[in-house]
């Protein structure tokens, strides 16, 4: 039985586009783990209902996007651009509003789906 695969770039696709009531769409991930400094990791983690980072239409105030981005603060805080793209990175938010940082080469799997590139 041939196991179903699914390409990187409609995995990239999918996890940006919101769905019909503006929200992020909920998938679920397997990510493997890698440090490059130490050159350690390998660990596989995965992630249920978890959503890519993003602006959504009708947010409350309590979401992360509104926490970062419109605090009630006068001083603007500066901060450091992740470069996303040229690091090849992304944001996720896990069902308990954990934020975690994942790099796109390392994933696995997308909503059972094996990976390819």
């Amino acid at each position: 039985m041939a196991e179903e695969t699914i390409y990187l770039n409609q995995v990239l696709e999918i996890m940006r586009k919101p769905d019909s009531d503006g929200k992020a769409v909920k998938f679920d991930i397997a990510v493997r783990t890698f440090n490059r400094n130490s050159k350690s990791g390998g660990t596989l983690n995965s992630y249920e209902n978890a959503k890519q980072v993003m602006k959504e239409a009708g947010m409350d105030k309590n979401s992360i996007y509104a926490l970062q981005h419109f605090k009630k603060s006068k001083i603007p805080k500066i901060r450091k651009n992740p470069q996303h793209f040229s690091n090849k990175t992304r944001n996720i938010r896990l069902e308990n509003g954990e934020v975690k940082k994942i790099h796109i080469r390392y994933i696995i799997s997308f909503n059972g789906k094996k990976v390819i590139y």
